[in-house]
């Protein structure tokens, strides 16, 4: 739910609004571009009763070097360079002390290169976790909206990730982007023993909105069942942000209350600014 290293937005108060919601994890999106240290946010968390979870990682034109970032590029400068940036993040992440760094499998793309982009996707992923080898840090790779090849089903995901079978690698679950996608019901059960993180927000299955949960069509109370029946003691990572800072009484506490689990831990996760 929080953001670090933007010029308009203060770390501090994003850190004072997931304590307002009764955060106790947090997800950072850092602006990559702009060298935040990573020692500096773990102590300013740490220091308001809070623990880094996860970070996303770079993706699309957020970079740190690359010129963009897509693990399914077929050009191997790109996918050279987009391997180089995520590789930084995930050792940015294990200074921050979080444990799981959320990926896209990539960008916008032709269905018709979904052959070529997975073979590349499965040789980032790959290199990522190798690279993870040897720290606490998975590599979660995200479900994504419809047009990403492959990506937008997660039962395409987690076949790779079965194929790879490495202990460093697992999937996170946008509860926005499957209900885009198939259903939430659908996308939940087809990630399976590979669900290590989420992002959880609400919208109208037409539009990306990433609103607060209870303001969309998901059926909160269904996903928890599901949730309890897959055995998930995750955290529940809500990627509302931009909703809570115009409006932070337009988190419903009920449906939240009705996510979190006594043996759960909740955290809160970035979305678009």
């Amino acid at each position: 739910m929080v953001t670090c290293g933007y010029p308009n937005v203060e770390f501090d108060d994003e850190l004072s609004l997931a304590l307002g919601i009764g955060a106790t994890l947090l997800e950072l999106l850092p602006e990559w571009s702009r060298s935040v240290d990573p020692l500096a946010v773990r102590t300013q968390a740490n220091d308001r009763g809070m623990s880094i979870h996860s970070a996303h990682g770079c993706w699309g034109g957020q970079t740190i070097r690359a010129r963009r970032v897509d693990l399914g590029a077929t050009d191997p400068s790109t996918h050279r360079a987009s391997v180089d940036d995520l590789k930084a993040c995930v050792d940015w992440l294990a200074t921050a002390g979080g444990h799981c760094l959320v990926v896209h499998p990539g960008g916008l793309s032709n269905p018709g290169d979904g052959t070529t982009r997975r073979a590349a996707l499965a040789r980032g992923l790959q290199a990522l976790a190798e690279h993870a080898s040897g720290t606490p840090v998975i590599v979660c790779v995200e479900n994504m909206p419809p047009g990403v090849y492959p990506g937008s089903r997660m039962a395409e995901l987690t076949e790779l990730l079965e194929e790879l079978d490495h202990p460093h690698l697992a999937v996170a679950l946008d509860t926005g982007h499957a209900n885009l996608s198939a259903t939430v019901a659908e996308e939940t059960r087809a990630a399976g023993r590979l669900l290590a993180t989420t992002h959880v927000h609400d919208n109208n299955g037409r539009q990306d909105s990433h609103e607060p949960p209870g303001h969309g069509t998901i059926d909160w109370r269904e996903w928890r069942q599901i949730l309890d029946a897959m055995g998930y003691r995750g955290p529940v990572v809500l990627e509302c942000i931009r909703h809570l800072r115009h409006d932070p009484s337009s988190l419903k506490r009920e449906v939240i209350a009705g996510l979190v689990r006594a043996d759960f831990r909740s955290a809160c996760g970035p979305d678009r600014l």
